[in-house]
């Protein structure tokens, strides 16, 4: 690992601890034991910094998800493995990351809407398109508005979210939402393998 990608794989772990606002040039610099200049050499300024670590973490989990497509036996198993691994990541995320993002750099946060890399919307697209080959979710349907409305539902998990700042947990709401969605675009065959596959959760 060069120094450029040792910078981007440790400050991506230090803005995930402690958010974005709170973590400065200096700390970043202090926590590898580094200089700040040798950042600089790299990376022009913290913006700079912050849209290659996002990069990079989002390009190594698309990686994975479809690995985890590829290896799964079938669309439904591989939806748990990568909810799972989703889950599990976002409990090492502090809260204030997101919040941080969208207030303090809306540029940054605006550039990567646009082009759809805040949340990989090709990982979910290959996920459903697989299902659909496979007869285990409905062929009936438009896949893309299919996508784009999971993604939708998916916004409701944000901590900044009114259902997440409630008395719900996670859990509860992955029930009530996710699951009866997943269940509306599956086939019969779908469905059943969504009743075994759900202990991959547990």
């Amino acid at each position: 690992m060069d120094i450029k990608e040792r910078i981007i794989n440790e400050s991506g772990i230090l803005f995930a601890k402690y958010g974005i606002k709170s973590l400065t040039m200096d700390v970043i610099a202090s926590e590898m034991k580094i200089s700040k200049r040798t950042i600089y050499e790299h990376f022009k300024d913290k913006d700079t910094l912050l849209l290659e670590v996002i990069r990079y973490f989002q390009s190594q989990q698309a990686e994975e998800a479809h690995r985890i497509i590829e290896e799964s036996g079938n669309a439904i198993e591989a939806m748990f493995h990568i909810l799972k691994r989703s889950i599990r990541i976002m409990k090492q995320v502090n809260p204030a990351f997101f919040h941080d993002i969208s207030k303090y750099h809306p540029g940054i946060y605006n550039q990567l809407a646009e082009k759809g890399d805040i949340r990989n919307y090709m990982v979910t697209l290959n996920l459903l398109h697989t299902g659909v080959k496979q007869k285990v979710f409905r062929d009936a349907l438009n896949i893309d508005i299919v996508n784009r409305a999971l993604h939708e539902l998916f916004n409701l998990f944000s901590p900044e979210h009114q259902l997440t700042q409630e008395d719900y947990s996670r859990k509860e709401l992955f029930e009530n939402i996710i699951m009866p969605y997943f269940r509306g675009i599956s086939t019969d065959k779908g469905v059943g393998l969504i009743e075994k596959c759900k202990k991959i959760l547990d």
